[in-house]
């Protein structure tokens, strides 16, 4: 009899402590990052012990204030990150590049802390239904590009999920774009990095058409084509140069103005 008491007492302090360890962070993430980013090793709120996984990959728990033409280089945004979920809930989000790089400045709010120099994570669980967090992120410098948020989310004791939250660069400004141009089209879009992009446009008069490829200061990298176009519906493949996955500009110029269309290299 007392074996056996024994044994249950022993079954019930390594249960305590195999619970313990699936929440052994109800302050905030580990300042080394739980995002899942690649830069991070793809680390979750799943990983080292602290819940239950793998975390599944879903979307719109961020969201944000940022225009649909993309972030301004050093303006301020909301971000809002949701969870639903019916335990205690917390998260780890931060804005980067595939290398683990911060891009732009964070600014905690309510509810959240600023650790390890690039996270936002809880400072204590809630457990609303949903839980709703807010913070401040200040875009970088112009040129930055795309900039992906990263972040990983405790449900409750046993479910964790991981979301990738995209936003873009507002094109550049002194670009300027027309209605000289109808129908126009630019496929595929995202491109390969060494790639052949299929460009459609129909001139509105026929003339002298330049298009070429810019970067995203507007800097000229390459002229595609350079003819006179008669002004009807025009569709010309081209072969790009080796470009850094990013954002660029393709610029259709006729006699008296141009326009651009964004072009992804992924």
């Amino acid at each position: 009899m007392k074996r056996k008491s024994l044994l249950v007492l022993f079954s019930m302090f390594a249960l305590a402590i195999s619970m313990g360890s699936l929440h052994s962070n109800p302050t905030g993430a580990p300042t080394d990052g739980r995002t899942g980013s690649p830069g991070d090793g793809g680390k979750t709120c799943a990983t080292a012990g602290c819940h239950n996984g793998p975390a599944s990959s879903v979307s719109n728990i961020i969201t944000s204030d940022i225009p649909a033409e993309g972030y301004t280089p050093g303006a301020s945004y909301t971000i809002t990150v949701t969870v639903d979920g019916g335990g205690s809930k917390g998260l780890c989000v931060s804005p980067q590049k595939e290398d683990g790089t911060l891009m732009g400045t964070l600014t905690a709010g309510a509810g959240t802390a600023f650790v390890g120099g690039k996270y936002i994570t809880h400072t204590s669980p809630k457990v609303a239904a949903p839980a709703v967090w807010t913070f401040t992120w200040t875009a970088p410098a112009a040129g930055s590009g795309r900039v992906v948020f990263y972040g990983a989310f405790a449900n409750n004791r046993t479910t964790t999920r991981k979301t990738e939250y995209a936003v873009e660069e507002k094109i550049a400004s002194g670009i300027k774009e027309n209605s000289e141009f109808a129908q126009v089209t630019v496929f595929p879009n995202p491109a390969s990095q060494q790639g052949l992009i299929t460009i459609g446009f129909a001139p509105k008069n026929a003339g002298n058409v330049k298009v070429t490829l810019l970067d995203i200061t507007g800097k000229e990298i390459s002229v595609l084509t350079n003819e006179f176009l008669s002004s009807v519906y025009q569709e010309q493949s081209y072969n790009l140069p080796v470009l850094n996955k990013g954002i660029y500009f393709i610029r259709i110029s006729g006699s008296k103005e141009s326009l651009t269309r964004k072009l992804f290299i992924q």
